[in-house]
């Protein structure tokens, strides 16, 4: 009788065990399952995107829209084109990756200074906020975003601004700012869209707001480096139409 029972008993604990080791139980976890690059450094791989779109703004036209009061419109500089952002772009409209996972901007001291002579908006944030939007889905670390920005923007500022000085308060055309652009750098005049908007005062004329110029992303480590037609990248002027106005400073 008593064999009978520590028979029952021992077959109760073997049942037991196979039932918590049931496989139908369990995560279903390939035997030879190795952890990514990813998983082993903790880090989360850049999106992929096409190219990018470096966007300038023509400060004139900025701070004639309702911004009159703001820091950087208050400051009475000629600013014919500042920076707005770097921007990781896809073909595919309404598609490009925003607010990737990256370390908080923590900019070298030099580089931050010479970064506010480009980008007056830095006096409420645009910096922090460009670099948590786009920036941080570039694959580059804050200083090389940052340097890369401003290489690229002084050079479509030596190709338009002395152009747009000149016209401010005048009217002009697509052509003739791409044939200016041109006369600097030839070809350069494609690699740019131009967009506009009616603002309160122009007549109901457009008035040129922002430059924007298509990159490859083909440099190291997908920084931006050749300059690309626009129009091949499905990107084109916006609102200006035949004719717009350029914006004089206050």
């Amino acid at each position: 009788m008593v064999l009978a029972i520590l028979a029952i008993l021992a077959m109760g604990t073997l049942l037991a065990w196979f039932s918590v080791r049931d496989p139908a139980s369990m995560p279903d976890v390939p035997q030879n399952a190795v952890p990514t690059p990813q998983a082993m450094s903790g880090t989360t791989p850049a999106p992929v995107f096409d190219f990018y779109l470096l966007a300038m703004t023509v400060h004139a036209a900025f701070c004639a829209h309702g911004r009159e009061r703001r820091q950087e419109c208050q400051a009475r500089r000629e600013w014919p084109l500042v920076i707005h952002g770097l921007w990781p772009e896809n073909r595919a409209p309404r598609t490009y990756p925003r607010d990737c996972p990256a370390p908080a901007l923590d900019l070298d001291p030099g580089l931050e200074l010479e970064l506010e002579t480009m980008m007056p908006g830095m006096a409420e944030g645009l910096h922090d906020h460009e670099w948590r939007k786009h920036g941080s889905c570039s694959g580059l670390d804050d200083d090389a975003y940052y340097r890369r920005t401003m290489d690229l923007a002084r050079e479509l500022r030596s190709a338009l601004a002395a152009k747009l000085t000149t016209l401010a308060g005048g009217e002009t055309s697509a052509r003739e700012l791409r044939e200016a652009a041109n006369q600097f750098q030839p070809g350069i005049g494609a690699t740019i869209t131009l967009h506009c908007r009616t603002l309160e005062g122009s007549g109901g004329r457009p008035v040129l707001m922002e430059i924007r110029q298509c990159i490859d992303n083909d440099g190291p480590g997908g920084a931006p480096l050749t300059l690309l037609d626009c129009e091949r990248e499905g990107r084109r002027d916006q609102g200006c139409g035949a004719s717009f106005l350029i914006a004089a400073s206050p």
